[in-house]
This record gives structure tokens, sequence and C-alpha cells, in this order.
């Protein structure tokens, strides 16, 4: 069976619209979701839409791959997916490139990276999570034993060179 896919992405949605997508991915009485990817890429749902997609993550129990690139999800709509995918162990990618995370965006990816052991791929690029931010995510990742992470895209976020040398010693060096 190939994989399912299903691709919602560049679609303005409504609040009726996000509550029947996380009705869908999530528990619900007509039956198990089969999707392995769900796109909902320049979708900009923004942290109210995140509100409502968070818990269906946490039940969801097939999607692998992950796109909600440029949703302007923020701060809280990171802090809730982030909360709801550290209870998901089935997540393999996940793209956030765009969407105003900032720092404590991304230590809220650091906490989510602490205990999430199959995350294989994640791109924050583009989210102004600086050097400290870098960290946060860092340091989520060295305090999980089972981390898969292998790939991690951090373009366009304001990190200078002390905050790619950190990020290659203790990553690439300690890691080894």
């Amino acid at each position: 069976v190939k994989d399912l896919v299903l691709d919602l992405g560049q679609a303005k949605y409504t609040k009726n619209d996000m509550e029947l997508i996380a009705f869908a991915i999530g528990e619900n009485p007509v039956g198990t979701c089969g999707f392995k990817v769900l796109n909902l890429t320049k979708s900009p749902f923004a942290k109210e839409g995140a509100k409502l997609l968070a818990p269906a993550l946490a039940l969801n129990k097939s999607i692998q791959h992950l796109d909600l690139s440029s949703t302007k999800i923020g701060v809280s709509g990171i802090v809730r997916i982030s909360e709801a995918l550290q209870k998901n162990s089935n997540l393999k990618s996940l793209n956030l490139y765009r969407n105003i995370l900032d720092v404590d965006g991304a230590r809220a990816i650091g906490d989510l990276l602490k205990v999430n052991s199959t995350i294989e791929f994640l791109d924050v690029g583009h989210n102004r999570i600086r050097q400290t931010g870098l960290k946060a995510i860092c340091d989520g990742i060295l305090a999980n034993p089972k981390s898969k992470l292998s790939q991690l895209a951090i373009r366009a976020n304001f990190i200078n060179d002390k905050g790619i040398q950190d990020l290659f010693d203790n990553l690439v060096i300690n890691k080894k």
C-alpha cells in the first residue's frame, strides 16, 4: 500500500476547517487516520489553528511527515505543538520553516527533543531562534540518548559564527 498523503497546503482555513482536520487525524468514532504525510504548508492558521491541531497530533499514530512551514504558528503555537509531539512516537520529519518561533519557541522544541526519539529531520530555518535558541535545541538533542535526529536545518536564524562553532562542537564532536 502506497503511503497516504493529505496535502492541504496553501489554503486559508477557518476555525471550523481546522476542527475538521484535527478530528480527521485524531481519535474519532469514524476510524483511525491512515495518512503518513500531512502537508499544511503556507496555510496561515496561526496559533489558533495550532491550538486545535495539537491534541490530535498527540493522539495520532500514523503521520510520519508533518509540514507546518509558513503557517504563522508563532511561539504559543509551537509550545502547544511541541507539548503534543512529546506524546507522539511515530513522527520522523517535522518542517517548521518560517513560523516566527523566536528563542522561546526554540526552547519548546528543545524540550520536545529531550523526550522524542523518532524525529530524524527537523527544519527550524528562518525563525529568529538566534544562538540562545540553537543552544536550547542542541541541549534537547544531547539530553536524549535515544535521539534519532540526523538532519537539522537552521538557515536564516541570526546565528553567528560562534553559534555555528558551538553547534559543531556539541553535536558533531561530542556526539561521536
